[in-house]
């Protein structure tokens, strides 16, 4: 069982739009195919591991950023397919045991997102949360102190999605 901080200063919001279905956007987080394109860092290079894309299954990815080697994974809760996924992710080792951040400041071992999906003429929002859970209060306040970057960091990764997306409907 997960226990979140309910802290409202301690929640991650990004909030993007994308010109396509939502049921095209909602398949990208489903597919390896797609992972493999879109999702990390914008310099990263991704190979999914496994992706169980049910609720209680698994998304272990392996993550080249500038020539540093991470794994990371998600375990998935709700999927209400097209308007609702729900995650917790983490870093990981090889094995998808979770693992601490590769970073300096002591950042919570795992994050839950809620990804919420709709679509106006075509045009689909996307509004992520995320919050620590089981955080100490040094973890949330390391997480509240790259809100911004972490923000950015959905926003290049997002960006990336928008490309994949327009590739897939050209293709269509």
């Amino acid at each position: 069982m997960s226990t979140l901080d309910t802290n409202k200063q301690s929640t991650l919001t990004v909030v993007h739009e994308f010109n396509a279905p939502k049921e095209l956007v909602f398949e990208a987080f489903g597919s390896a195919e797609a992972l493999n394109e879109w999702w990390g860092p914008a310099e990263s290079q991704n190979s999914v591991i496994t992706l169980d894309f049910r609720s209680g299954g698994i998304f272990h990815y392996r993550m080249n950023y500038k020539g540093k080697i991470t794994y990371g994974r998600f375990v998935f809760g709700r999927i209400e397919p097209f308007d609702l996924l729900e995650f917790t992710n983490a870093f990981s080792d090889e094995h998808a045991n979770i693992t601490k951040a590769p970073f300096d400041i002591p950042l919570p071992m795992e994050i839950f997102y809620q990804l919420n999906f709709s679509e106006l003429n075509g045009i689909t929002t996307l509004r992520l949360t995320g919050q620590p859970v089981n955080a100490s209060n040094e973890e949330i306040e390391s997480f509240r102190s790259i809100n911004l970057n972490v923000q950015q960091g959905f926003g290049a990764t997002f960006d990336k999605l928008t490309v994949y997306l327009k590739a897939k409907r050209n293709s269509s």
